[in-house]
């Protein structure tokens, strides 16, 4: 039986093949990237809700205990300088928020870029492949028509000598 030829871009083949690969585990290490970013968004936004929160209970508390005559003076400019640091902290939390809302951009960015380059690897990989399919029907081809040559050759020789008795 014949060599089989072996594919002149098997290398190449291979080089995208794991071209591929990369960029399918560059996505999911984007992806995983992302969504710690965006839980972490996430813990920063219940934090200001559960800092909004508290300020307005203290508010009302103070508030509640200014009208039952409960605080002094002093007490509630004390009370109203307490509110204004929990806004002032509410605010550090807002800025806070919105830098991480940039991250997650930045890393929504990430992925897809990641996803593109995975679209160009596949499609790469993909037309490579299509030329090895068509190189093996070539192969193929060729190797049926050198047999049939055989074939109609030895029919010849098998005629020519049935002649020539």
């Amino acid at each position: 039986m014949a060599v089989k030829p072996e594919y002149r871009l098997a290398a190449l083949l291979k080089i995208r093949e794991r071209k591929k690969e990369a960029a399918e585990h560059y996505l999911a290490e984007c992806m995983k990237k992302l969504k710690a970013e965006v839980d972490r968004l996430k813990q920063m936004e219940e934090e200001l809700e559960r800092m909004i929160a508290r300020r307005k209970a203290k508010a009302r508390e103070y508030a509640e205990k200014t009208m039952r005559g409960e605080m002094s003076a002093q007490d509630a400019v004390s009370a109203n300088l307490f509110i204004d640091r929990l806004k002032e902290l509410e605010e550090a939390q807002k800025n806070a928020i919105e830098g991480q809302k940039a991250v997650v951009a930045q890393r929504e960015e990430d992925v897809k870029g990641a996803r593109s380059d995975l679209v160009k690897a596949e499609q790469e990989l993909k037309a490579l492949e299509k030329h090895k399919e068509k190189w093996l029907e070539q192969v193929k081809k060729e190797a049926e028509a050198k047999q049939e040559e055989i074939q109609d050759e030895v029919a010849q020789r098998i005629f020519m000598d049935q002649e020539k008795k």
